[in-house]
């Protein structure tokens, strides 16, 4: 409790001093002549503007299919305690007991991904992808800092700089480093990510180029969960955390990802100007070019006797595991893109938008593994190519009306058949009533490569007889903005499931389920407004048919109460709890030599609430928050699970502050 104290005092000390020394936000200051010349003694400025937020515009991958769309950077402490890829209120996951760790989504989210996928996705959470990075305009040098620190269990470190090296050209670079030791030994996530990202855009906003080449290295080591099994349960000799016994103390999974990638697009023909706020560049031509290099590697290594049987005995070497898959991966993509509009009409309508492209991807995949000495017992590698075809269409009626339809289909190739038809439209019915979004898809999708053919030392298989999951999607979306309040429901049913399941007591063999599964999932969310008090309430229910097969909760919610006041006319603060919780389901096992989530033993733990208690605060170009996780251990439960035998971390301080600079 001292230490709490302190942390407190030295965070008021940390306000006070911001306050006193903070650079006040204004977009210019010409009517303050003596602030004016103060700031060009200082500067040297040539003119009078200090660059804030507004100076400052970005865009992404995403949000460039069509045209370039320009959003302001978001300075709020919107969700700003939740700053772990695992804690997202409405993408809830299970994991092994921290950041860092393998991780799995709690709700059902399946991939609409087609063509080859090698299998190993437990780290997907802490990698950076082209889709990811954020390109700026920057009118003045940008750089973002962002910092967590939960003592010696947790620390996270972000820096964001970028700039205009030219007008129209902007350079910059991501850096993120997480390392998170957790509470039990051998319980300890290291990641980091490194990105170097450009943008150009030619005076005539005709050509735009998109670069960026990026680094994942994600080290997850493997404690294979604890000996004890009744850490948790009444009668407990309790000891220190780090000196629980653990089943395995020198595995670890480490994966590489290393993309280089580079988008071009070029407006040919006539272009028009949107009028909204960002005066989009609008084309009725455009040809689009993108190649994009992977290497990427899964290497799980332990040097150990298995006393305690986690995984079946060694193939090769009882002791020494070192097991290697490599993918390389090179993807060539050409789109064409015609756009047919109205001349000279201030609102968009009768917008007709077509796509027809084509798309070859390369791959050289290879299992390797080591034996003590060095050499191999395993060295396999297969080569192989996918041609898919892009297309798609597009319609706007009205500004209020529009219906889209994708189709990516794979002609030729070891995935050849794989097929994903989409079409969504959406009604706006009006400012106060609100919009409807309804959508579908079919799904074909290739087994991914781990389910068919995987080698190491303790786990063989080859299967030529799986078949291709297929899913049928529909559904249903109402959001109302002015109410803050949104509402849908989904429904999959989901043929040739394919998953992990248990073969013995420490093996574990790929599955398909024969039967279809149909699974129904509705979510809404509302936010409520009582003077100064908020409440932001997210509900989420589903029911599957095949429950014994896909584990999932039937009911999840996360709601987050707190007051909004701002202190000293400056201080923009929020202080509230957060409350998690969902019900209680036959949970995922785990396999560390693999790094797969399987369908084992059919332990059913209790659910219980967990809740965090947060103050957060925003000063000028700062945003500050001090968070206690799980506040409630010890009151409601004395921990819990969401993997089987692998215990959360316990209550937990943090700390953490962002800092933003535009010059």
């Amino acid at each position: 409790m001292q230490k709490i104290f302190q942390i407190c005092f030295l965070m008021m000390l940390f306000i006070s001093t911001s306050s006193a020394f903070g650079q006040e936000l204004q977009t210019h200051i010409n009517d303050n002549k003596e602030a004016d010349s103060i700031r060009k003694k200082l500067d040297g400025a040539k003119d009078s503007v200090i660059f804030t937020a507004k100076y400052i515009r970005f865009t992404k991958l995403g949000l460039s299919k069509d045209s370039i769309i320009l959003l302001p950077l978001d300075t709020s402490t919107v969700n700003i305690q939740n700053y772990s890829p695992l804690l997202q209120p409405k993408h809830p996951t299970i994991s092994l007991g921290n950041m860092g760790l393998a991780a799995r989504p709690l709700l059902y989210e399946p991939s609409k991904r087609i063509g080859f996928d090698e299998g190993f996705h437990s780290l997907d959470y802490y990698a950076l992808t082209p889709e990811d990075i954020v390109y700026y305009q920057a009118r003045a040098p940008f750089t973002s800092l962002y910092f967590v620190s939960a003592g010696q269990k947790e620390q996270l470190f972000r820096a964001i700089h970028s700039q205009n090296i030219k007008k129209n050209w902007n350079v910059g670079v991501n850096f993120n480093r997480a390392d998170s030791k957790g509470f039990y030994a051998r319980q300890r996530g290291d990641n980091l990510n490194v990105a170097v990202f450009s943008w150009y855009q030619s005076p005539n906003k005709r050509y735009n180029m998109w670069a960026s080449a990026i680094f994942n290295t994600m080290r997850a080591y493997e404690n294979g969960s604890n000996a004890d099994s009744t850490i948790f349960e009444p009668g407990y000799n309790k000891i220190s955390r780090d000196a629980e016994e653990v089943k395995l103390t020198t595995a670890r999974n480490l994966y590489r990802k290393n993309t280089l990638f580079l988008k071009q697009t070029y407006y040919v023909g006539r272009i028009d100007t949107s009028t909204n706020a960002n005066n989009s560049v609008l084309p009725t031509n455009k040809i689009t070019y993108t190649i994009e290099y992977n290497n990427n590697s899964y290497d799980f290594y332990k040097n150990e006797t298995d006393t305690y049987g986690v995984m079946p005995g060694g193939i090769a070497n009882s002791v020494y595991t070192n097991d290697s898959t490599h993918v390389q991966h090179v993807r060539n993509e050409f789109i064409y893109s015609f756009f047919l509009r109205p001349k000279n009409s201030t609102v968009i309508k009768n917008e007709l938008k077509i796509d027809a492209g084509i798309r070859h991807d390369y791959y050289n995949h290879k299992y390797l593994n080591f034996l003590p000495t060095g050499a191999t017992f395993e060295n396999s590698q297969i080569a192989f190519q996918n041609i898919t075809i892009l297309g798609s269409a597009g319609y706007r009626f009205t500004s209020n009306i529009d219906l889209n339809l994708d189709v990516q289909q794979v002609l030729q190739g070891n995935n050849a058949g794989d097929f994903l038809y989409e079409a969504k439209s959406r009604i706006l019915l009006g400012k106060s009533v609100g919009r409807i979004e309804l959508g579908a898809y079919l799904q074909n999708q290739s087994p991914a490569e781990i389910f068919n053919y995987y080698r190491g030392n303790h786990y063989k298989w080859s299967y030529t007889d799986l078949k291709n999951t297929k899913i049928a999607n529909a559904s249903f979306n109402y959001i109302n903005d002015k109410f803050g309040f949104e509402a849908g429901a989904k429904y999959f049913l989901t043929s040739n499931y394919l998953y992990f399941a248990a073969n013995g007591t420490n093996s574990i063999l790929p599955a398909q389920e024969s039967a279809d599964i149909s699974l129904i999932r509705i979510d809404a969310s509302k936010k409520w407004r009582f003077g100064k008090f908020v409440i932001e309430n997210y509900l989420a229910y589903q029911k599957t048919d095949k429950e014994d097969v896909l584990r999932t909760p039937e009911f999840y919610t996360c709601n987050s109460f707190y007051l909004d006041q701002t202190f000293f006319k400056v201080l923009k603060a929020n202080i509230g709890f957060d409350v998690r919780y969902n019900s209680a389901y036959a949970n995922y096992s785990y396999s560390p030599a693999t790094s797969q989530f399987y369908v084992g033993e059919a332990t059913v733990y209790k659910s219980t609430p967990i809740i965090d208690v947060f103050v957060k605060a925003n000063l000028k170009r700062a945003n500050i928050f001090v968070k206690y996780d799980y506040v409630n251990q010890g009151w409601l439960s004395p921990g819990y699970y969401t993997v089987n035998r692998y215990p959360m971390q316990d209550a937990l301080l943090k700390f953490g502050v962002s800092w933003n600079f535009y010059d």
